[in-house]
């Protein structure tokens, strides 16, 4: 008996914890949903080759580009890449952050952050993290080491903010450009104080404080509360110029190649993406087989069930051929007069 009723038990928590996983995606899914008309289209930034720089005087982001790195010293496999970007792009400054020179560059400019720098736990937070500080204070564009330069950059530099769409859901931080100083690297850069949390685990843990998903919700924040201005101000890459996720041919134009040398998140971003394919069918597969599970109780139980609440008189009791035993108790009416 007592068997039986731990497996009721798990049925039920299987039934609400996959309830409770749609509701979450669905509503994750639903709030960092982007517009549209946020995206840029090849016809915004035309396609020119390699050999064809431009230089527009509305240009708001700086010719800066921001890596980061342990040491001084790039692994042998992302030197190449990363040269290659500077060699096609000769007249973009280049910064590489390492540990030690971002944590002199936090204590400096932003000493009110540097105990929550200081006090994170996973070494890629604060490589997340100076990113967001950097493109704040200089401006410029930030990239990891595992992205390569297919074209120059420069037609994309007269917007203030661009974030690339990532998988399932949301916007990515391994490529940013950003205008010196703006407001929604101003709200980013606080809000990682708000958003250090600890989530047990190592990967939603960093993705919640300082990776892809904070950022995702850091851009739905400021498209809420600024919604006359930011589908302007922040434009979305979109797979086709981005490249990263997408066949040949569906990127034949894009700005970037990717190695996927650094994707330390794919196995929780493709967890993600499996509750969000199958998330329903599992809940309906756990919701069916809880209600086997309840017709296959004694009468007994059955019968305590249908008094939870009150049940036992809106539910008649059924025998084994299905016919009403017992039915509910019809209403009774009262009928008022008035005498005069």
């Amino acid at each position: 008996m007592n068997k039986r009723r731990a497996f009721y038990v798990c049925l039920a928590v299987l039934a609400l914890f996959l309830l409770g996983t749609v509701v979450v995606l669905s509503s994750v899914t639903y709030y960092l949903a982007i517009d549209p008309q946020a995206y840029l289209s090849e016809l915004e930034v035309p396609y020119h080759d390699n050999n064809t720089r431009s230089h527009s005087q509305h240009e708001r982001i700086p010719r800066i580009i921001h890596q980061t790195w342990k040491t001084e010293t790039l692994p042998p496999r992302w030197q190449p890449i990363s040269q290659a970007c500077r060699d096609m792009m000769p007249d973009y400054e280049y910064i590489l952050w390492t540990d030690a020179s971002s944590r002199d560059f936090i204590g400096e400019h932003y000493p009110w952050f540097l105990d929550t720098f200081d006090n994170y736990k996973y070494p890629i937070q604060r490589a997340d993290a100076i990113r967001y500080f950097v493109l704040h204070h200089y401006g410029g564009v930030y990239m990891d080491l595992d992205i390569g330069c297919l074209r120059p950059m420069d037609s994309l530099l007269q917007y203030p903010v661009i974030l690339p769409k990532t998988i399932p859901v949301g916007v990515s931080n391994d490529l940013m450009f950003a205008e010196k100083g703006h407001p929604f690297l101003q709200q980013t850069i606080h809000n990682l104080v708000t958003f250090d949390h600890s989530w047990i685990l190592n990967y939603p843990t960093v993705m919640f404080s300082t990776g892809p998903m904070f950022l995702s919700a850091q851009y739905g924040i400021y498209t809420t509360s600024h919604p006359k201005t930011a589908l302007s101000e922040i434009r979305i890459l979109p797979k086709s110029l981005y490249g990263k996720n997408a066949l040949p041919e569906e990127a034949p134009h894009s700005f970037f190649s990717h190695f996927y040398g650094s994707s330390w998140h794919a196995d929780d971003a493709a967890f993600i993406g499996f509750l969000g394919t199958w998330g329903k069918v599992l809940m309906w597969i756990g919701l069916l087989i809880l209600v086997l599970g309840v017709v296959r109780l004694p009468k007994s139980q059955r019968r305590s069930l249908r008094r939870i609440g009150g049940y036992d008189i809106l539910l008649p009791r059924l025998s084994r051929s299905g016919r009403c035993l017992s039915p509910p108790p019809k209403p009774t009416m009262f009928l008022s007069f008035t005498y005069p």
